[in-house]
């Protein structure tokens, strides 16, 4: 906003301070406040992240984070992206993780595909939910982002079925996250 006098503009909006959490913009001729809150951080969301693993994770570095796995199912070869999946199940830590791998190449490019979490699991999300969460909570943590059309009283989805947090409710608690594409 500008003031006109004759043949000068003046800048009444006066300073504007930021720091990492917070703008303040201030009228220089008044010293009042015009504006302060919290700045509103563009981006999207973390869909990826979950405790200490994420999507796209090589084996070789999630092994060292939960050890070896209780179970293994036999690789398959999907024919919607003709990559091999497995599903790895740590029981006692509530993890499934389903990884996937050229087929040409298995070895160095088994990596997390998808990541579902029951109890006892205690990771959490960027957000900082986990099971055990209310729906509010998720509701609020992740407001801008979640999906009306995939989400109803039982299950909340934080940005789609394609790509992201699938959260699913017993008793208004979480009782199950999945990160990743569900759908194709």
């Amino acid at each position: 906003m500008t003031a006109c006098k004759p043949g000068k503009k003046e800048n009444t909006e006066g300073d504007i301070k930021k720091d990492s959490n917070t703008v303040v913009q201030t009228n220089t001729d008044t010293n009042t406040v015009l504006l302060k809150g919290p700045i509103d951080k563009p981006g999207k969301v973390d869909i990826e992240s979950f405790g200490p693993i994420r999507l796209g994770q090589p084996y070789s570095e999630f092994l060292k984070i939960l050890g070896p796995p209780d179970a293994k199912s036999k690789a398959i070869e999907w024919g919607a992206d003709g990559l091999l999946h497995e599903d790895w199940t740590w029981k006692s830590k509530g993890l499934v993780l389903n990884l996937s791998a050229d087929k040409n190449n298995k070895d160095s490019t088994l990596s997390i595909f998808t990541i579902t979490a029951t109890a006892p699991c205690d990771f959490k999300t960027k957000a900082n939910m986990g099971m055990g969460s209310s729906y509010a909570e998720v509701e609020t943590a992740y407001k801008k982002d979640i999906d009306p059309e995939a989400t109803d009283k039982t299950q909340i989805t934080v940005g789609s079925v394609y790509g992201g947090i699938i959260f699913s409710f017993r008793n208004d608690k979480v009782s199950r996250i999945f990160l990743g594409a569900e759908a194709e």
